[in-house]
């Protein structure tokens, strides 16, 4: 038994501590535009150099986390605190995070739901996110970027629980459909990567079948509402900048796309004009997923035996919005590798590892 637990630990502290790497790494080439594989070689070689000549009392040049991470501590606080999922508490925390330190990168338009969930008279915390954007909420992919510790929380309970907690975590900032489906398969890859029987030779397209299976109701339910419903119908939307953003499906087309990804070679521009790489749920999600996916094997060069490395390096590599690709990418895999895949010298530099391990603890106590 104690073996057990000791283990589910390793995956619960490799998913949020490989969540801060990723989020304090990647925010190094955040909105640098085209991004070279090369340059993020040099940059984690760096990193471990530093790490390696450090003397007695010196310390570390610290990196920094994002908002993908400050929010992250918020839903693990929450869930933490009061033994489970309460809305109220969990918008109480963010909105508190939020004005403690607002410099940590984080959108306009969530720093202003922010401001109006200070309102103490407001009794329905989702209203502020519902009004954003004309009443079509933020796409973006805020909810999904902080997920990761509801996937832990909610390990004991099954799918539905996690989907029910990860559609209401979202909606406190994102209400748009696709923001929330983001989230669910965020939560959905990290709750299965934590699941997965590292006995057995990972089946990656087994893996994508499943998400397939959470994202195909959720996505038709969408998509018959759109059809009955004539405002939605008719509304405004977004410009779409992929042909791949238009479909029915998105989501499942998105996956079944990295299916045929991981056959074959593929350039950063065709996962860029396929998957995505932008700050939307739709065009970072699978994203993540395919770099988690992608590194299970070797890299082409990408120079490690570890396939944890490989993801957040990879992810990077992708460009865009490198903190959130990468901080998502390695929350799942740190939950299938563990925290003992995860070099220390990757740790020392970056904020907020500490916590991470604490409230892996504390979300292992709820199980």
């Amino acid at each position: 038994m104690r073996a057990v637990l000791m283990a589910t630990l390793s995956r619960f502290r490799g998913s949020l501590v490989g969540a801060v790497l990723g989020d304090c790494i990647g925010a190094i080439y955040e909105c640098e535009g085209n991004v070279k594989l090369k340059d993020v070689l040099k940059t984690v070689k760096d990193i471990e150099t530093k790490y390696k000549n450090l003397k007695d009392g010196k310390e570390l040049e610290l990196l920094p986390f994002t908002d993908d991470t400050a929010m992250a501590r918020s839903v693990a606080a929450s869930l933490i605190a009061k033994k489970g999922f309460d809305v109220k508490d969990m918008a109480k925390r963010f909105t508190d995070e939020f004005h403690n330190e607002p410099n940590r990168g984080y959108g306009g338009s969530v720093g202003a739901v922010f401001v109006a969930l200070r309102n103490d008279n407001l009794e329905d915390v989702f209203e502020p996110a519902r009004k954003q954007f004309d009443g079509q909420g933020s796409f973006g992919n805020g909810g999904a970027m902080r997920i990761a510790p509801a996937a832990l929380g909610c390990m004991k309970d099954g799918f539905e629980k996690l989907k029910t907690v990860t559609v209401a975590t979202t909606q406190v900032t994102h209400s748009h459909p696709q923001a929330i489906q983001g989230a669910v398969l965020q939560s959905s890859a990290v709750d299965l990567a934590l699941r997965e029987d590292q006995s057995k030779e990972f089946d990656r397209e087994r893996f994508l079948d499943k998400l397939i299976e959470r994202m195909k109701p959720m996505e038709e339910e969408e998509l018959e509402k759109s059809k009955k419903d004539e405002k939605v119908a008719c509304s405004p939307k977004r410009k779409a900048k992929r042909v791949s953003d238009t479909v029915k499906m998105p989501y499942c087309h998105k996956l079944e796309k990295i299916k045929e990804f991981l056959q074959k070679d593929v350039s950063v521009s065709e996962i860029e004009e396929e998957l995505g790489n932008d700050i939307s749920a739709l065009g970072s999600v699978p994203a993540a997923v395919y770099s988690f996916l992608k590194a299970y094997k070797e890299i082409p060069g990408i120079e490690t035996d570890s396939a944890f490395e490989r993801t957040i390096i990879y992810a990077i590599s992708l460009g865009g919005d490198t903190d959130t690709i990468a901080t998502m990418a390695a929350a799942m895999a740190g939950a299938y590798y563990g925290y003992e895949a995860i070099p220390e010298s990757w740790q020392a530099p970056c904020e907020g590892v500490e916590d991470a391990k604490k409230f892996a603890q504390g979300l292992l106590e709820l199980q």
